[in-house]
């Protein structure tokens, strides 16, 4: 089977990388991914990645569509809530809908975002799991000096992302600590076009006497390094749709402390034992406060148990080139 994996944008955003870390997988059931004849074509929708709003994002999305090889594969990232009332929520839900009339089936990585879209569209989506990054090889690059007595949050640098709340709860757990607050380790480079926000944590942390250090890119080898030694390993975007960064923590075989989300409760429900929620503050201080004492309540024995993502999207694409031969003036089979 050949397919044609569309995911616009730089090499380093998480959707573009989910697309081929997704392409990889499904090589190892027979798929070509290839832009020349393919029978069908998978493309990634996120809509920062499409335009600089959302109108231009679906508009670009569907111009595009138009001559893009059938049957069309959309999976959305960053699927927005149908309840919400803001100018921009009703925006977005109106250019995610408009992506998912364009194609001819839709993938969404979590239950509730599945939820999302159904009653977004009347449509029933295909639901296949984020994909569990590989187990990393042994770390041998050295981490960032005090890793190991810190909270860490992995991956890149954006607004809401929680290295606000992170800071916030350091700094209420060194009140009660001797040697005062934790630092906090951003461990990860900044999003593009987000660089103000460095400037505004540094502040932020300053203000609440809490030590800050931001890494900035780390290759594969000490971003496993900081993951294997972090004191505490974080995970505190309260509106994450499905969570890359999440994963890659279970990967390195670390339960991170969590916000009691959609998708954090989800993932817990299915795999328990792989997460520490918090659904508040209080929670999250007692889970911070437990892990600076013994770094064993964040660590997992053994990987989660985890779909094959790559048969999940191949038997899906099996299903929509059968479909569409079937339909009258389809190709031959």
């Amino acid at each position: 089977m050949r397919v044609h994996t569309y995911a616009p944008g730089p090499a380093g955003h998480g959707v573009v990388r989910h697309a081929r870390a997704v392409a990889r997988l499904c090589a190892r059931h027979g798929v070509l991914d290839t832009e020349q004849a393919p029978d069908l074509t998978h493309a990634h929708f996120t809509d920062a990645l499409f335009g600089p709003t959302i109108g231009e994002a679906a508009r670009t999305y569907r111009g595009w569509a138009e001559g893009a090889r059938r049957p069309l594969v959309v999976t959305v990232h960053d699927v927005p809530d149908p309840r919400g009332q803001g100018r921009r929520d009703r925006a977005r839900c109106a250019g995610y809908a408009a992506v998912v009339e364009a194609s001819d089936a839709v993938v969404v990585s979590a239950e509730h975002e599945a939820r999302k879209i159904a009653e977004l569209t009347g449509e029933t989506p295909h639901h296949i799991d984020l994909p569990l990054p590989p187990e990393p090889a042994p770390a041998r690059a050295e981490s960032p000096a005090g890793t190991s007595s810190s909270l860490v949050l992995l991956g890149y640098l954006y607004p809401g992302k929680g290295h606000d709340d992170a800071i916030d709860l350091a700094a209420e757990v060194g009140r009660d600590r001797a040697g005062g607050a934790p630092a906090v380790i951003a461990a990860g480079a900044t999003s593009t076009g987000h660089h103000d926000l460095e400037d505004r944590l540094r502040r932020h942390a300053e203000r609440r006497r809490v030590p800050l250090v931001i890494t900035g890119h780390l290759t594969d080898a000490r971003f496993s390094s900081v993951a294997a030694t972090a004191g505490v390993p974080l995970m505190l975007n309260r509106d994450v749709s499905a969570s890359g960064s999440l994963l890659s923590w279970l990967s390195c075989l670390r339960r991170p402390i969590t916000w009691a989300g959609p998708y954090s409760t989800e993932i817990e429900r299915r795999h328990p034992g792989t997460l520490l929620l918090g659904n508040d503050e209080r929670d999250l201080v007692e889970h911070i406060s437990r892990a600076l004492e013994d770094t064993g309540t964040t660590r997992l024995p053994r990987r989660p148990r985890w779909q094959d993502t790559g048969a999940e999207h191949v038997a899906l694409y099996r299903s929509e080139l059968a479909g569409f031969r079937a339909r009258p003036g389809g190709p031959p089979c």
